[in-house]
């Protein structure tokens, strides 16, 4: 039971299988999700399930990684989901906003800026798999918070 759950979560539920570009699809999971969560409930419920989704999935992708022996194969997409998320908790939510979300983190994500292309180098587990795209989402929330408030 625990390593079909741990496979169901690590990769969406089979969706990181997808062929073309799992991890945008996790992203776009992701996004939906957090802009579901937050409009039906409220910002500290959101930071509270994020941060519990957080320390689950890290353990269950452990034991993904553990009973595949994969480290950071394209399947595994709940660092996406998690990471696509982070820019919710201090920006607003707009249309103009939300689109930022999805490019600028996939931008981030795909070309790993420091630090998280040292976390991605250095550290193969399960906590390097989440925390370079927990960076990239905070990458993404500096830029946009940057672009509305200096640039626009």
């Amino acid at each position: 039971m625990l390593k079909k759950t741990s496979y169901n979560i690590s990769t969406l539920f089979g969706l990181g299988f997808i062929r073309f570009m799992p991890g945008t699809f996790g992203s776009i999971v992701g996004l939906l999700s957090g802009f579901l969560i937050l409009k039906h409930t409220f910002l500290e419920f959101f930071i509270l399930q994020l941060f519990f989704t957080f320390i689950i999935s890290t353990y269950l992708l452990k034991v993904y990684q553990e009973y595949t022996n994969k480290k950071d194969s394209s399947d595994i997409i709940i660092d996406e989901y998690i990471g696509q998320q982070v820019p919710f908790i201090f920006l607003d939510i707009t249309l103009s906003n939300m689109i930022m979300f999805f490019l600028f983190f996939r931008f981030f994500d795909i070309l790993k800026f420091f630090p998280a292309n040292f976390i991605d180098r250095k550290y193969k587990n399960c906590m390097g798999v989440m925390l370079d795209d927990i960076i990239a989402g905070i990458q993404t929330t500096v830029l946009i918070y940057i672009i509305n408030n200096f640039l626009i």
